[in-house]
Protein backbone atom coordinates (compact mmCIF):
# COMPACT_ATOMS: atom_id res chain seq x y z
CA UNK A 1 0.00 0.00 0.00
CA UNK A 2 1.31 3.34 -1.29
CA UNK A 3 1.08 6.41 1.09
CA UNK A 4 -0.99 8.33 -0.45
CA UNK A 5 -3.20 5.70 -0.32
CA UNK A 6 -2.95 4.88 3.38
CA UNK A 7 -3.67 8.54 3.94
CA UNK A 8 -6.73 8.95 1.79
CA UNK A 9 -7.62 5.68 4.01
CA UNK A 10 -6.92 6.81 7.47
CA UNK A 11 -7.94 10.98 6.18
CA UNK A 12 -11.58 9.01 5.08
CA UNK A 13 -12.16 7.96 8.46
CA UNK A 14 -11.47 11.34 11.02
CA UNK A 15 -14.49 13.00 12.75
CA UNK A 16 -15.87 15.52 10.67
CA UNK A 17 -19.04 17.36 12.98
CA UNK A 18 -19.87 21.58 12.44
CA UNK A 19 -18.31 24.30 14.53
CA UNK A 20 -17.93 27.83 13.60
CA UNK A 21 -13.97 27.84 14.28
CA UNK A 22 -11.39 29.19 12.73
CA UNK A 23 -9.34 27.15 9.81
CA UNK A 24 -6.57 28.72 10.98
CA UNK A 25 -5.13 27.83 14.78
CA UNK A 26 -5.18 30.64 16.92
CA UNK A 27 -1.51 29.89 18.28
CA UNK A 28 0.71 32.77 18.69
CA UNK A 29 4.08 30.67 19.21
CA UNK A 30 4.17 29.28 15.82
CA UNK A 31 6.05 31.78 14.28
CA UNK A 32 7.47 30.39 10.84
CA UNK A 33 7.47 26.73 12.21
CA UNK A 34 8.12 24.04 9.40
CA UNK A 35 5.09 22.28 11.09
CA UNK A 36 2.71 25.50 11.00
CA UNK A 37 0.53 23.88 8.39
CA UNK A 38 0.44 20.60 10.04
CA UNK A 39 -0.64 22.22 13.08
CA UNK A 40 -3.56 24.60 11.34
CA UNK A 41 -4.53 21.15 9.65
CA UNK A 42 -4.85 19.47 13.10
CA UNK A 43 -6.61 22.39 14.58
CA UNK A 44 -9.17 22.63 11.65
CA UNK A 45 -10.19 19.01 11.93
CA UNK A 46 -10.27 19.70 16.18
CA UNK A 47 -8.15 17.04 16.81
CA UNK A 48 -6.24 19.73 18.85
CA UNK A 49 -8.32 19.38 22.26
CA UNK A 50 -5.26 19.00 24.02
CA UNK A 51 -3.77 22.24 23.42
CA UNK A 52 -6.50 24.78 24.63
CA UNK A 53 -5.80 28.47 24.54
CA UNK A 54 -3.42 30.48 22.30
CA UNK A 55 -0.39 28.82 22.63
CA UNK A 56 0.98 25.21 21.40
CA UNK A 57 4.25 24.67 22.75
CA UNK A 58 5.41 23.29 19.70
CA UNK A 59 8.75 22.24 21.71
CA UNK A 60 7.22 21.24 24.50
CA UNK A 61 7.29 16.87 25.12
CA UNK A 62 4.52 15.23 23.78
CA UNK A 63 2.49 13.35 26.97
CA UNK A 64 0.81 9.66 26.85
CA UNK A 65 -2.75 11.61 27.78
CA UNK A 66 -1.90 13.91 24.65
CA UNK A 67 -1.23 11.27 22.78
CA UNK A 68 -4.21 8.85 23.43
CA UNK A 69 -6.35 12.33 22.57
CA UNK A 70 -4.78 12.94 19.60
CA UNK A 71 -5.45 9.26 18.25
CA UNK A 72 -8.64 9.43 19.18
CA UNK A 73 -9.43 12.87 17.74
CA UNK A 74 -8.01 11.54 14.44
CA UNK A 75 -10.07 8.08 14.72
CA UNK A 76 -13.75 7.75 13.98
CA UNK A 77 -13.71 4.37 14.68
CA UNK A 78 -12.77 3.29 18.57
CA UNK A 79 -15.97 3.05 21.12
CA UNK A 80 -15.53 4.92 23.77
CA UNK A 81 -15.25 2.68 27.22
CA UNK A 82 -15.69 3.22 30.65
CA UNK A 83 -12.19 4.67 31.84
CA UNK A 84 -10.85 2.13 34.50
CA UNK A 85 -7.47 4.27 35.79
CA UNK A 86 -6.93 5.76 39.20
CA UNK A 87 -5.08 8.45 37.74
CA UNK A 88 -7.62 9.69 34.68
CA UNK A 89 -10.54 11.83 35.70
CA UNK A 90 -13.67 11.85 33.93
CA UNK A 91 -14.51 13.72 31.06
CA UNK A 92 -13.33 14.21 27.42
CA UNK A 93 -10.04 13.77 27.70
CA UNK A 94 -10.65 10.20 29.84
CA UNK A 95 -12.91 9.39 27.13
CA UNK A 96 -10.06 9.53 25.01
CA UNK A 97 -7.87 7.73 26.91
CA UNK A 98 -9.97 4.61 27.88
CA UNK A 99 -11.00 4.37 24.46
CA UNK A 100 -7.84 3.84 23.16
CA UNK A 101 -6.24 1.76 26.16
CA UNK A 102 -9.56 -0.72 25.67
CA UNK A 103 -8.20 -1.18 22.33
CA UNK A 104 -4.39 -2.03 23.07
CA UNK A 105 -3.55 1.20 20.91
CA UNK A 106 -2.45 2.37 24.41
CA UNK A 107 -2.32 0.58 27.24
CA UNK A 108 -2.00 1.69 31.18
CA UNK A 109 -0.15 -0.46 33.77
CA UNK A 110 -0.08 -3.52 35.61
CA UNK A 111 -0.56 -0.85 39.03
CA UNK A 112 -3.89 0.68 37.63
CA UNK A 113 -2.51 4.19 36.38
CA UNK A 114 -2.02 5.36 33.07
CA UNK A 115 0.43 8.32 33.96
CA UNK A 116 -0.98 10.69 31.05
CA UNK A 117 1.64 12.88 32.15
CA UNK A 118 4.44 11.27 31.41
CA UNK A 119 5.78 12.26 28.40
CA UNK A 120 6.86 10.22 25.43
CA UNK A 121 9.80 9.21 23.35
CA UNK A 122 10.22 8.91 19.63
CA UNK A 123 10.03 5.13 19.84
CA UNK A 124 7.01 4.78 22.19
CA UNK A 125 5.15 7.12 19.38
CA UNK A 126 6.33 4.89 16.41
CA UNK A 127 4.92 1.94 18.42
CA UNK A 128 1.73 3.89 19.35
CA UNK A 129 1.19 4.56 15.83
CA UNK A 130 1.94 1.28 15.20
CA UNK A 131 -0.88 -0.34 17.13
CA UNK A 132 -2.77 2.64 15.39
CA UNK A 133 -2.00 1.45 11.52
CA UNK A 134 -2.93 -2.94 13.20
CA UNK A 135 -6.21 -1.75 14.55
CA UNK A 136 -7.44 0.07 11.28
CA UNK A 137 -5.79 -3.07 9.35
CA UNK A 138 -3.29 -1.13 7.28
CA UNK A 139 0.29 -2.43 8.97
CA UNK A 140 1.58 -3.79 5.92
CA UNK A 141 4.98 -3.42 5.10
CA UNK A 142 5.21 -0.78 1.93
CA UNK A 143 8.71 -0.13 0.48
CA UNK A 144 12.13 -1.81 1.84
CA UNK A 145 14.37 1.07 2.91
CA UNK A 146 17.95 1.93 4.08
CA UNK A 147 18.22 1.27 7.86
CA UNK A 148 18.27 4.30 10.42
CA UNK A 149 22.00 5.04 11.26
CA UNK A 150 21.41 4.47 14.84
CA UNK A 151 18.80 1.78 14.48
CA UNK A 152 20.43 -0.47 16.97
CA UNK A 153 19.90 2.00 20.00
CA UNK A 154 16.25 0.77 19.29
CA UNK A 155 14.63 -1.33 21.92
CA UNK A 156 13.74 -4.71 20.03
CA UNK A 157 9.79 -4.20 21.16
CA UNK A 158 9.39 -0.82 19.41
CA UNK A 159 12.29 -2.08 16.12
CA UNK A 160 9.33 -3.18 14.35
CA UNK A 161 7.03 -0.17 14.61
CA UNK A 162 9.59 1.96 13.85
CA UNK A 163 10.59 0.00 10.43
CA UNK A 164 6.76 -0.30 9.19
CA UNK A 165 6.76 3.89 9.92
CA UNK A 166 10.03 4.21 8.06
CA UNK A 167 8.63 1.80 5.05
CA UNK A 168 5.79 3.90 4.80
CA UNK A 169 7.81 7.29 4.87
CA UNK A 170 5.59 8.60 8.08
CA UNK A 171 8.49 9.11 9.84
CA UNK A 172 11.74 9.64 7.89
CA UNK A 173 14.15 11.96 9.62
CA UNK A 174 16.61 14.44 7.01
CA UNK A 175 19.84 12.92 8.58
CA UNK A 176 18.18 9.40 8.62
CA UNK A 177 18.92 9.25 12.80
CA UNK A 178 15.73 8.03 14.76
CA UNK A 179 16.86 9.00 18.06
CA UNK A 180 14.79 6.72 19.43
CA UNK A 181 14.98 7.44 23.17
CA UNK A 182 14.41 11.35 22.84
CA UNK A 183 11.23 12.69 23.66
CA UNK A 184 8.41 13.45 21.11
CA UNK A 185 7.88 17.28 20.33
CA UNK A 186 4.45 18.21 20.05
CA UNK A 187 5.43 20.05 16.86
CA UNK A 188 7.05 17.03 15.00
CA UNK A 189 4.08 15.02 16.34
CA UNK A 190 1.78 16.78 14.73
CA UNK A 191 3.84 16.55 11.35
CA UNK A 192 4.05 13.23 11.64
CA UNK A 193 0.37 12.69 12.24
CA UNK A 194 -0.36 15.34 8.93
CA UNK A 195 2.01 13.12 6.76
CA UNK A 196 0.25 10.39 7.76
CA UNK A 197 -3.25 11.57 7.35
CA UNK A 198 -2.75 13.62 4.30
CA UNK A 199 -1.45 12.43 0.71
CA UNK A 200 0.38 15.42 -1.39
CA UNK A 201 -3.29 17.14 -2.62
CA UNK A 202 -3.84 20.67 -1.99
CA UNK A 203 -5.19 21.25 1.50
CA UNK A 204 -8.71 21.51 1.66
CA UNK A 205 -10.30 23.71 4.79
CA UNK A 206 -13.04 21.11 5.73
CA UNK A 207 -14.50 23.55 8.87
CA UNK A 208 -14.84 26.31 6.01
CA UNK A 209 -16.32 24.27 3.40
CA UNK A 210 -19.10 22.88 6.09
CA UNK A 211 -19.90 26.00 7.55
CA UNK A 212 -21.04 27.32 3.62
CA UNK A 213 -22.36 23.98 3.16
CA UNK A 214 -25.00 24.13 5.70
CA UNK A 215 -25.47 27.95 5.38
CA UNK A 216 -26.25 26.64 1.97
CA UNK A 217 -28.60 23.71 3.21
CA UNK A 218 -30.74 25.49 5.68
CA UNK A 219 -31.55 28.25 3.08
CA UNK A 220 -32.67 25.48 1.01
CA UNK A 221 -34.36 23.05 3.14
CA UNK A 222 -34.90 25.99 6.12
CA UNK A 223 -32.73 24.23 8.74
CA UNK A 224 -30.73 21.33 8.88
CA UNK A 225 -32.68 19.36 10.67
CA UNK A 226 -35.22 19.17 7.99
CA UNK A 227 -32.41 18.27 5.01
CA UNK A 228 -31.39 15.41 7.61
CA UNK A 229 -34.64 14.05 7.11
CA UNK A 230 -33.70 13.58 3.48
CA UNK A 231 -30.25 13.11 3.52
CA UNK A 232 -26.71 12.24 4.60
CA UNK A 233 -23.94 14.13 5.02
CA UNK A 234 -19.57 12.89 5.49
CA UNK A 235 -16.36 13.65 3.97
CA UNK A 236 -14.66 11.37 1.82
CA UNK A 237 -10.94 11.84 2.47
CA UNK A 238 -11.06 15.70 0.71
CA UNK A 239 -14.48 15.66 -0.63
CA UNK A 240 -18.14 16.60 1.38
CA UNK A 241 -20.87 14.25 0.25
CA UNK A 242 -24.13 15.19 0.41
CA UNK A 243 -26.38 12.30 0.36
CA UNK A 244 -30.25 13.07 -1.31
CA UNK A 245 -33.07 10.12 -0.59
CA UNK A 246 -35.70 11.84 -3.06
CA UNK A 247 -36.51 15.06 -4.75
CA UNK A 248 -34.42 17.01 -7.36
CA UNK A 249 -31.38 18.34 -6.31
CA UNK A 250 -30.92 20.56 -8.99
CA UNK A 251 -31.47 23.77 -6.99
CA UNK A 252 -29.26 22.76 -4.25
CA UNK A 253 -26.39 22.33 -6.96
CA UNK A 254 -26.77 25.33 -8.41
CA UNK A 255 -26.60 27.11 -4.74
CA UNK A 256 -23.63 25.33 -3.99
CA UNK A 257 -21.86 25.97 -6.69
CA UNK A 258 -22.60 29.89 -6.37
CA UNK A 259 -22.28 30.12 -2.46
CA UNK A 260 -19.55 27.61 -1.89
CA UNK A 261 -15.77 28.97 -2.54
CA UNK A 262 -14.79 25.51 -2.72
CA UNK A 263 -17.08 23.91 -4.59
CA UNK A 264 -15.10 21.45 -6.25
CA UNK A 265 -14.87 19.61 -2.77
CA UNK A 266 -18.92 18.85 -2.69
CA UNK A 267 -20.70 16.04 -4.55
CA UNK A 268 -24.24 15.01 -4.17
CA UNK A 269 -25.11 11.60 -4.82
CA UNK A 270 -28.64 9.54 -4.03
CA UNK A 271 -28.49 7.43 -1.16
CA UNK A 272 -31.34 5.49 -0.04
CA UNK A 273 -31.53 6.20 3.84
CA UNK A 274 -31.38 9.65 5.71
CA UNK A 275 -29.37 10.10 8.70
CA UNK A 276 -32.70 10.24 10.29
CA UNK A 277 -33.43 6.55 8.99
CA UNK A 278 -29.79 5.91 10.28
CA UNK A 279 -30.90 6.62 13.71
CA UNK A 280 -34.13 4.65 14.22
CA UNK A 281 -32.55 1.70 12.60
CA UNK A 282 -29.31 1.36 14.35
CA UNK A 283 -31.42 1.27 17.91
CA UNK A 284 -33.00 -1.04 16.72
CA UNK A 285 -30.10 -2.76 15.68
CA UNK A 286 -28.35 -2.27 19.06
CA UNK A 287 -31.15 -3.34 20.73
CA UNK A 288 -31.24 -6.79 18.72
CA UNK A 289 -27.51 -7.43 19.49
CA UNK A 290 -28.07 -6.68 22.93
CA UNK A 291 -30.94 -8.60 23.58
CA UNK A 292 -29.42 -11.47 21.96
CA UNK A 293 -25.87 -11.79 22.62
CA UNK A 294 -26.55 -9.91 26.01
CA UNK A 295 -24.48 -6.47 26.76
CA UNK A 296 -21.25 -7.28 27.44
CA UNK A 297 -20.97 -8.26 24.14
CA UNK A 298 -21.69 -5.01 22.84
CA UNK A 299 -19.26 -2.59 22.21
CA UNK A 300 -20.03 0.46 19.65
CA UNK A 301 -22.17 1.00 17.13
CA UNK A 302 -21.73 3.70 14.00
CA UNK A 303 -23.41 4.72 10.78
CA UNK A 304 -21.17 4.02 7.90
CA UNK A 305 -22.93 6.59 5.46
CA UNK A 306 -20.30 5.37 2.37
CA UNK A 307 -21.76 1.94 2.34
CA UNK A 308 -25.13 2.61 3.36
CA UNK A 309 -24.66 0.12 6.46
CA UNK A 310 -24.75 0.03 10.41
CA UNK A 311 -21.82 -1.16 11.87
CA UNK A 312 -21.68 -3.07 15.23
CA UNK A 313 -18.80 -3.57 16.90
CA UNK A 314 -18.76 -6.78 18.96
CA UNK A 315 -16.08 -8.99 21.49
CA UNK A 316 -17.39 -12.04 19.53
CA UNK A 317 -19.35 -12.84 16.40
CA UNK A 318 -22.86 -13.62 17.03
CA UNK A 319 -25.19 -16.19 16.61
CA UNK A 320 -27.34 -17.19 13.67
CA UNK A 321 -30.02 -16.82 15.38
CA UNK A 322 -29.55 -12.77 15.92
CA UNK A 323 -28.61 -12.53 12.22
CA UNK A 324 -31.55 -14.08 11.36
CA UNK A 325 -33.20 -11.16 13.74
CA UNK A 326 -31.54 -8.73 12.64
CA UNK A 327 -32.67 -9.21 8.95
CA UNK A 328 -36.13 -9.00 10.13
CA UNK A 329 -35.90 -5.86 12.22
CA UNK A 330 -33.62 -3.99 10.31
CA UNK A 331 -33.37 -5.29 6.58
CA UNK A 332 -31.44 -7.43 4.12
CA UNK A 333 -27.79 -5.74 3.97
CA UNK A 334 -28.25 -2.87 6.10
CA UNK A 335 -25.98 -4.33 9.00
CA UNK A 336 -22.61 -5.16 9.41
CA UNK A 337 -20.99 -6.72 12.36
CA UNK A 338 -17.16 -6.35 13.25
CA UNK A 339 -15.43 -7.85 15.99
CA UNK A 340 -13.17 -5.73 18.38
CA UNK A 341 -9.69 -6.80 16.70
CA UNK A 342 -6.54 -7.55 18.95
CA UNK A 343 -3.24 -5.55 18.01
CA UNK A 344 -1.51 -7.55 14.91
CA UNK A 345 -4.90 -9.65 14.24
CA UNK A 346 -8.08 -8.73 11.69
CA UNK A 347 -11.31 -8.05 12.78
CA UNK A 348 -13.90 -11.09 11.95
CA UNK A 349 -16.55 -9.36 9.82
CA UNK A 350 -20.46 -10.74 9.68
CA UNK A 351 -22.59 -9.44 6.65
CA UNK A 352 -26.45 -9.85 7.84
CA UNK A 353 -28.13 -10.78 4.62
CA UNK A 354 -27.25 -9.41 0.85
CA UNK A 355 -25.52 -6.17 0.31
CA UNK A 356 -27.54 -4.16 -1.77
CA UNK A 357 -26.19 -0.69 -1.35
CA UNK A 358 -24.57 1.24 -4.11
CA UNK A 359 -20.60 0.79 -3.94
CA UNK A 360 -18.69 4.05 -4.47
CA UNK A 361 -14.92 2.69 -3.82
CA UNK A 362 -11.82 3.24 -5.79
CA UNK A 363 -11.21 3.28 -9.34
CA UNK A 364 -9.07 0.57 -8.72
CA UNK A 365 -11.58 -1.62 -6.98
CA UNK A 366 -10.08 -1.08 -3.34
CA UNK A 367 -12.78 -2.00 -1.11
CA UNK A 368 -11.06 -0.78 2.30
CA UNK A 369 -13.81 -0.13 5.11
CA UNK A 370 -14.21 3.59 5.12
CA UNK A 371 -16.03 4.35 8.69
CA UNK A 372 -17.59 7.87 7.70
CA UNK A 373 -19.08 8.74 11.14
CA UNK A 374 -21.71 11.11 12.49
CA UNK A 375 -20.41 10.88 16.07
CA UNK A 376 -22.81 12.92 17.65
CA UNK A 377 -25.47 10.36 16.29
CA UNK A 378 -24.10 7.25 17.26
CA UNK A 379 -23.64 8.58 20.74
CA UNK A 380 -27.38 9.39 21.13
CA UNK A 381 -28.16 5.93 20.10
CA UNK A 382 -26.08 4.71 22.54
CA UNK A 383 -27.16 6.76 24.84
CA UNK A 384 -31.33 5.19 23.93
CA UNK A 385 -30.04 1.63 23.90
CA UNK A 386 -27.96 2.39 27.50
CA UNK A 387 -31.40 3.77 28.42
CA UNK A 388 -33.40 0.81 27.43
CA UNK A 389 -31.54 -1.50 29.66
CA UNK A 390 -31.84 -0.07 32.70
Amino acid sequence: MKHTKLAAVLAAMMITGTAAVSAAAPYTDLETLPSRNAIDYLYDTRCLTFAAGNQFFPQQALTRGELAQLIYNIAANIPISNPSFKDVTAGKAGDAIAAVAAQGILQGYEDGSFRPDEPVTREEFATVLYRYLQYNHLADKDENVQPYVDENHISPSALEAVQILHSKHIMVPADNMFRPKEYMTRAVAAEVIYRLMRSDTQYISHVQVEMQVMKALTAEYGSTLAFFRQGTMYWNDDTLVLGITEGSTKHLAERLKNDVTRSDAVIIRRVHLSRNDYTQLMNRAVNCVVEGEGVQNYVGSVPDYFHEQIVLTMRRPVSEATLQELMKRVGEGLVRIETVAEPGKKAIVQQVGKTTAEKTGSADGDNTYLPLVDQSTSKAINTVADDNLK
